[in-house]
C-alpha cells in the first residue's frame, strides 16, 4: 500500500515546528546535491499489534516528513487490526506510507528480521529505524539527519545514556537489564563499541549504502548491535534523547528476547557455526541423560527386560531431542517440509539407529558383562556421531550444524 496526498490548509507552525524547518533547511541542499531521486529518507517502523499508536505516530511525524522528501515504511508482524489502521491512516498522508505485512511463516528473525526486510525495500539514501510506540520521539529525526550530513557519518545512534540523554521512564528492573546488556556488549566488544553510548538503542539513522544486508543475521530486538558487529569501518555518531512513555499497547520485551540477545552476542563473538554446534551438543547430552533415566526406570522400576526398556527409552529421548532441536536449535529457520514430516523422519532415523545400537548394547552387556546403562551410553555416543554427520542434515537440510572452523569469529574487535 502506498498513498500520496496533498496536505490541506495548515495552522500556523508552532515554535518547535519552526525549529525543525530551519534544521531541515540546513541539510536539504546537501541532500539534493547527493541525489536528485526521491525519497531521500526512509523512516522504517517495525510493528506488532500497535494499532493504538499508528494515528498519533503519523500525526507527530507529519511536520518532520513535510520538510524533505521522505517515505514511511511499516513492516508489520501483527495479529490484530494494525495493518488495516496503517492502510486507512496512510491513504490521505502527506508522504508515501508503505506497508509490508509479514505472515506468520515469514516472520524470521523477529523485530530484527522485520528491519532488514524494510531496509531491502527502502528507497531513501538514509534509513531511520524507530519503534512504533512513540517511545522514540519523531521530532529528533531532523537533528539525527543533520548530524549525519554535517559529520559525514554512516550511522547516527539516538542515545539514552550520552550527553543529555535520559531513560527515566524505565522502572528499576528495566534500568538494570538495559544497563547490564550495554555493559555486556561493551565488555565483549570493547574496541568496536568504543564511543558508542547506547549499542542497545532501537532508534538510529543509517546510510543505506554503508550496510551489506546480506551479511546480517537478525535475531530479535538488537538489530543495531547486529549492524555494528557485521559492518566494520562504520563512522558512528550519536545524539542524546529522552526515552518516552509508551503511548498505547503493551511492551514486547520478554525473557525470550533476553535469550536472543545473549545468543546474538555469542554468534557475533564466536560465529554462528560454533553456537549452532554448541546447541546441538547440549541437546545431544540432554537426550542421553533422558534416555538413561528412562532406561533405568523401565528396567528397575517396571521390571522389563533391558532390551525392551531400551526400545521404550528411545521413543522418549527421541521426542525430547526432536522438540529441543525444533524449538531451540533450528527455531526461526526455514527447514525442509513441515514439523510433522520432520518429526516422522526424526523418529524413523532414531529407530533405525536403534537397530544398530541394540546389538552393541547386547554384546557389551550379555557377552562382556558391562552394566546395561554403561553399554547404552557407549552405543549412544557412537550413534550420536553418526547422526550428527548424516541424519540431521537429511531432516533440517543446510541448516544442520557443521563443525565450526578453527577461527569462527564473525565479529572482529
Amino acid at each position: 500500500m502506498s498513498a500520496i496526498a496533498t496536505a490541506g490548509t495548515k495552522a500556523p507552525a508552532s515554535s518547535q515546528e519552526a525549529r525543525q524547518r530551519r534544521q531541515m533547511a540546513s541539510v536539504n541542499d546537501e541532500l539534493a546535491a547527493q541525489s536528485k531521486m526521491a525519497p531521500q529518507v526512509s523512516i522504517l517502523i517495525p510493528t506488532r499489534n500497535e494499532a493504538g499508536n499508528v494515528d498519533e505516530l503519523l500525526r507527530r511525524l507529519e511536520p518532520v516528513v513535510s520538510q524533505t522528501a521522505m517515505e514511511i515504511i511499516f513492516v508489520d508482524d501483527s495479529t490484530d487490526n494494525t495493518p488495516q489502521v496503517i492502510d486507512q491512516a496512510g491513504r490521505p498522508y502527506v508522504r508515501p506510507v508503505r506497508l509490508i505485512h509479514r505472515e506468520l511463516a515469514e516472520r524470521l528473525g523477529g523485530l530484527g528480521g522485520a528491519v532488514v526486510e524494510g531496509m531491502r525495500a527502502a528507497r531513501g539514501q538514509w534509513i531511520v529505524v524507530m519503534d512504533g510506540d512513540l517511545q522514540h520521539p519523531p521530532e529528533l529525526i531532523p537533528q539525527m539527519l543533520a548530524k549525519a550530513v554535517h559529520t559525514d557519518a554512516d550511522l547516527v545512534v539516538a542515545s539514552r545514556y550520552g550527553g543529555q540523554g535520559d531513560a527515566s521512564s524505565f522502572n528499576r528492573a528495566r534500568v538494570m537489564v538495559s544497563q547490564g546488556s550495554t555493559l555486556a556488549a561493551k565488555t565483549v566488544f570493547p574496541r568496536r563499541l568504543h564511543g558508542v553510548d547506547d549499542p542497545m538503542s532501537g532508534f538510529f539513522l543509517v546510510r543505506r549504502d554503508a550496510v551489506d544486508l546480506n551479511r546480517l543475521r537478525p535475531n530479535g530486538f538488537k538489530i543495531l548491535l547486529e549492524i555494528i558487529g557485521r559492518t566494520p569501518g562504520l563512522v558512528i555518531e550519536s545524539v542524546p534523547f529522552s526515552f518516552g512513555e509508551r503511548h498505547a499497547g503493551e511492551s514486547k520485551a520478554s525473557l525470550v528476547e533476553g535469550y536472543r540477545y545473549l545468543q546474538l552476542l555469542a554468534m557475533l563473538r564466536l560465529g554462528a557455526g560454533f553456537v549452532k554446534f554448541a546447541q546441538f551438543a547440549i541437546v545431544g547430552v540432554s537426550g542421553l541423560i533422558v534416555n538413561t533415566l528412562l532406561l533405568a526406570f523401565w528396567t528397575e522400576a517396571a521390571g522389563l527386560y533391558y532390551l525392551v526398556s531400551l526400545l521404550l527409552a528411545t521413543q522418549g529421548s527421541t521426542l525430547w531431542n526432536f522438540l529441543l532441536s525444533e524449538r531451540w536449535v533450528f527455531q526461526g529457520e526455514q527447514a525442509r517440509g513441515t514439523w510433522k514430516s520432520r518429526g516422522a523422519l526424526f523418529f524413523v532415523m532414531n529407530n533405525l539407529a536403534l537397530l544398530v545400537r541394540s546389538p552393541i548394547v547386547f554384546t557389551l552387556t550379555s557377552a562382556l558383562g558391562v552394566n546395561y546403562l554403561v553399554s547404552n551410553v557407549i552405543s549412544m555416543v557412537i550413534l550420536l556421531l553418526m547422526r550428527y554427520a548424516l541424519a540431521d542434515r537429511l531432516i533440517w537440510g543446510d541448516h544442520a550444524p557443521s563443525l565450526p572452523a578453527t577461527a569462527p569469529v564473525a565479529y572482529t574487535d
